[in-house]
C-alpha cells in the first residue's frame, strides 16, 4: 500500500534538533534534575513559543521601522537564553522554507506565520525580533492543560505514560483555537440566557 506524502512531517534531522533546542531551554530555563530534563527534553515538539498565532505583535515587530521605535522592545540579557533563541528562530526559519507543515507540528505555528518569516531574509528576521525579551514564552510556564500535563506526567519514568502525555499536548497545541475565537465564542455563550429549543417548520 503507498502512503501520500504531499503534506511530510518533520525528519529525524529535525527531531533532533528539536530535542537539542528542548534540551538548552530546560538547562537554562528551569531547575530539572537529570533524568526528568532528558525526558522532558524529547517531547515531539518545542517547549517553548516565538509567539506563532500573535498575528498583531509579529506585524509590528517585522514592519520596516527606518526611523526606530520609541518604544523599543527590551533586549533579551540572558546569553544563554539569548543564543537559544536565535538558533531556534533560525532553525524555524529555515524549515519554514523547506516543509512549513513541519514547522507546524513541532511548533503549532501556522502556514500564514511560516510565511510571513521565510518571505524575510534570515539576517533581517534577526535584526528586527531576534534579541527581543518578549519573543519567546515558555510552554511550561503556562498554568493550562500543556504546562500541568508536560510538568507532570511528561517527566514520568514510565515510558508509555510519558509519551502519552507528550503526545495529548501536542494534540492540545495543534488543536487549541485562536485566542480570538476562544473569546468570541465565550462571550456569545454568557449572552444566551438559557437552552434553546428548536421547533420542526410547519409544512
Amino acid at each position: 500500500m503507498q502512503y501520500l506524502s504531499e503534506y511530510p512531517g518533520p525528519s529525524l534531522d529535525d527531531y533532533a534538533n528539536v530535542r537539542a533546542l528542548n534540551s538548552a531551554f530546560i538547562k537554562a530555563s528551569s531547575e530539572l534534575k537529570g533524568p526528568q530534563r532528558g525526558r522532558l527534553a524529547a517531547s515531539p515538539f518545542l517547549l517553548f513559543s516565538f509567539r506563532e498565532n500573535d498575528a498583531k505583535w509579529w506585524e509590528d515587530a517585522l514592519a520596516d521601522q527606518r526611523q526606530g521605535d520609541l518604544m523599543a522592545s527590551d533586549t533579551l540579557d540572558n546569553p544563554e537564553l539569548s543564543g537559544i533563541q536565535t538558533a531556534a528562530l533560525s532553525f524555524l526559519w529555515q524549515l519554514s522554507r523547506r516543509n512549513a507543515y513541519a514547522v507546524r507540528v513541532i511548533s503549532g505555528a501556522t502556514i500564514a506565520w511560516c510565511a510571513s518569516i521565510s518571505e524575510l531574509p534570515i539576517i533581517t528576521l534577526l535584526d528586527r525580533v531576534g534579541a527581543r525579551s518578549d519573543l519567546m514564552l515558555s510552554r511550561l510556564d503556562d498554568l493550562d492543560a500543556i504546562g500541568r500535563r508536560l510538568l507532570s506526567k511528561g517527566t514520568s519514568s514510565e515510558r508509555n505514560v510519558r509519551r502519552s502525555s507528550q503526545l495529548t499536548a501536542l494534540q492540545s497545541l495543534l488543536t487549541r483555537p485562536a485566542a480570538g475565537n476562544y473569546t468570541a465564542l465565550s462571550a456569545a455563550a454568557c449572552r444566551m440566557e438559557g437552552p434553546l429549543r428548536v421547533l420542526d417548520k410547519k409544512m
